[in-house]
């Protein structure tokens, strides 16, 4: 006690020396911490803008370049004859599959099943009579035109047979699927009984 006694001046400027030191740490960090923002000194915001509506971008379907896919209609001795949508690099033979298979009557020596499909193809799988019409005992059948896979051009070359009417049985062919007999030939757009009977001895059918 003596000694705080004789020391009390040195205790109370060692005090007021504290305070003022802490006064000046501790008041400024108080007010500053209470200050409101200046919205002036933030850090500046960069605006980004959109990008404009003519930038070259590519869409899924313009990067494909092409439609790859091709619609294919098939005929005659298949299980489920139709129009189907198949792809660019599909054979005969994956459209028979898609439509179900070859019947039991079907010849399918008389069609590619390699061939690679277009667009807009019409396939038709023939009867097996056909192939067996073609060995006749006659020595005739060789002179005539399968009525049923002929082409124009070999159309054209029949009697009472133009441009026209040759296009005419190739679509039926198209749209009925194969001739079975003679009488449907009849059934062709400018054809009458008439012609049927001039080309009988020139056509096989079916």
């Amino acid at each position: 006690m003596k000694w705080i006694k004789q020391n009390m001046i040195m205790i109370i400027v060692c005090v007021f020396l504290l305070i003022a030191l802490l006064s000046e740490l501790l008041i400024p960090h108080f007010f500053s911490a209470n200050e409101p923002i200046d919205a002036s000194k933030q850090t500046p915001t960069i605006d980004i803008e959109p990008a404009s509506a003519d930038t070259d971008t590519i869409s899924p379907d313009q990067s494909s370049g092409t439609n790859d896919t091709l619609y294919v209609d098939i005929k005659g001795e298949v299980e489920q004859p139709g129009v189907y949508n198949v792809e660019e690099n599909d054979r005969v033979v994956d459209v028979i599959d898609y439509a179900g298979g070859l019947k039991a009557n079907a010849d399918e020596k008389q069609i590619n099943l390699a061939e690679k499909v277009y667009d807009e193809m019409v396939i038709i799988v023939p009867h097996v009579d056909e192939a067996e019409n073609l060995i006749s005992t006659s020595g005739e059948s060789h002179d005539k035109i399968k009525i049923n896979t002929a082409t124009q051009t070999e159309l054209e070359q029949l009697p009472g047979i133009g441009k026209a009417k040759a296009q005419a049985i190739i679509k039926y062919r198209e749209e009925s699927g194969a001739f079975q007999s003679f009488e449907d030939i009849q059934n062709v757009s400018g054809i009458g009984e008439k012609t049927v009977s001039q080309l009988a001895e020139f056509i096989i059918v079916p």
